[in-house]
């Protein structure tokens, strides 16, 4: 828990903000980063954003640090997958500076073709890198388990469209639940959390 309920946060890849909405409290002041226009101005839609900036996440992230910015929490939800692996290392490296008390970072365990039903006419959405277990463990964060493997991985059962197939593999997921939190290798995604 961090000390302290955190007030500011930087949504990197905010997309247009559908789960920022799931999560911010009243009082959080969020900055939101987005490349795709249409998502954007969903997003400013929500209202939970006290400021969006249209952008190339890098490019945006390298500005804010150097202009100094600091945020209590970094947040990077199913986004690093989107740019290459030498872009992803660099954010990760901007993530650090612009944290003062914790980062999350989700994604696929490893690389993970994105499904067609994914892109929505978004050009961004396309996966260009995969990112391992260590990859987070290395620079000092924690990583959890989310979502079983063989119900969600590409070829995972959760992937059918034949609904008892579907359902059934979405029970066993959820029983597991508990258990691929702390045992990511089983997972098909991760959360890595890094405290300053």
């Amino acid at each position: 828990m961090l000390a302290g309920s955190p007030k500011t946060f930087l949504d990197m890849g905010c997309g247009d903000g559908t789960l920022m909405g799931g999560i911010a409290g009243s009082d959080w002041k969020i900055t939101g980063i987005d490349i795709y226009e249409k998502d954007i101005l969903n997003a400013k839609k929500k209202g939970i954003y006290k400021k969006l900036i249209k952008g190339d996440l890098v490019k945006v992230a390298k500005e804010l640090a150097k202009q100094k910015k600091r945020y209590d929490l970094v947040f990077c939800s199913q986004v690093i997958e989107h740019i290459t692996k030498k872009e992803g290392e660099e954010l990760l490296g901007l993530a650090e500076k612009l944290a003062k008390k914790r980062i999350y970072f989700g994604t696929p365990r490893g690389f993970m073709k994105q499904p067609e039903v994914f892109l929505k006419g978004n050009p961004y959405q396309y996966h260009k890198s995969g990112w391992p277990i260590k990859d987070f463990t290395q620079r000092g964060y924690r990583v959890y388990g989310i979502g079983f493997n063989p119900v969600w991985a590409e070829e995972g059962l959760g992937r059918s469209k034949n609904i008892l197939i579907f359902s059934i593999a979405s029970l066993i997921s959820y029983i597991l639940a508990p258990v691929i939190f702390f045992v990511p290798r089983l997972a098909s995604g991760i959360m890595a959390v890094k405290d300053k």
